[in-house]
């Protein structure tokens, strides 16, 4: 089963406008964060922390397409540091981070997760080395980033991956007007042979396109709609754990909700939440994803 995570996201905070408060970076291989409020905004230089919870309860999928009719929550605790440097490369504003993992997926009814652990950890980060912000006057921002996250040959826990990941991402914030913000976003994840002796499994290319539209208050809080559709863009090869052929459904699934942001102003930090639902799915898990991140930039 693929593992799933979130990274943390930010709208604004105490004395920084909406427009120059943002996600830190795309650190995940999870839909719903990657087009969120200011996506492609430059904040600013400065380290930017973040802790996110998330929850996404899901009915697992297996090599041919069948519904398991079981439902699990997969729980997760991510811990973002993002650094902006302040310097420039080909013209665009020059960062780096990474984002750690503490998880578990858990059945129903039950307090520990599958591996019997009261919460499994992922010993293997997501790490972004470069992303570059571009400001195309004062109504379009752009962003690339390149993402990877190493796999692990012992991996054993439902957060760990067993195989390298690299993504290449790109954003764009449209500030309509005063009121009204546009977001846009796309990875490319690849993915290599499982790292574990005597596995052939070979994950396919996934996509991942999103997008949503922000209304933008006075008082720095936002609440847009969101939308976001993953689709495999080359088929899955080899066998699973379970010794089942790969490759022969390939799987997308559409995803649609709110995001929900303000400021806490006590802490000079902000608190973003957002929840999605997958109404259009085929050969993919699919279920409720609800996110919940407080970030501090200092």
């Amino acid at each position: 089963m693929k593992a799933l995570v979130a990274a943390a996201l930010m709208m604004t905070t105490l004395g920084v406008s909406a427009e120059e408060f943002v996600a830190p970076e795309m650190t995940a291989n999870q839909p719903g964060f990657n087009a969120t409020a200011n996506a492609a905004v430059f904040a600013g230089k400065g380290l930017i922390g973040a802790m996110t919870y998330g929850n996404y309860k899901i009915k697992g999928v297996d090599a041919n397409g069948v519904n398991t009719p079981i439902n699990t929550n997969l729980k997760v605790l991510l811990a973002t540091l993002h650094y902006n440097t302040g310097k420039k490369l080909f013209g665009g504003h020059y960062s780096f981070g990474a984002t750690f993992v503490s998880g578990g997926l858990y059945a129903p009814g039950s307090e520990q997760d599958m591996n019997g652990k009261l919460l499994s950890v992922s010993r293997s980060p997501w790490v972004t080395p470069i992303k570059l912000n571009w400001a195309l006057g004062n109504d379009w921002h752009i962003a690339a980033n390149y993402t990877f996250r190493l796999g692990l040959a012992q991996g054993n826990t439902n957060t760990d991956k067993t195989y390298d990941v690299h993504q290449i991402g790109a954003q764009a914030t449209w500030n309509i007007n005063d009121h009204w913000q546009a977001n846009f976003a796309s990875n490319i994840e690849h993915r290599s042979k499982d790292l574990r002796r005597g596995r052939d499994m070979k994950p396919g290319t996934i996509g991942y396109f999103e997008s949503s539209l922000q209304r933008k208050f006075s008082n720095g809080m936002n609440l847009g709609g969101y939308v976001y559709h993953v689709s495999h863009l080359s088929g899955d090869k080899g066998s699973n754990d379970a010794g089942q052929l790969l490759g022969r459904f390939r799987s997308q699934m559409t995803g649609v909700g709110l995001e929900f942001g303000m400021p806490i102003e006590a802490i000079k930090s902000s608190l973003s939440i957002r929840v999605f639902d997958e109404p259009s799915h085929r050969n993919h898990m699919h279920g409720v994803r609800t996110f919940i991140s407080i970030a501090h930039k200092f």
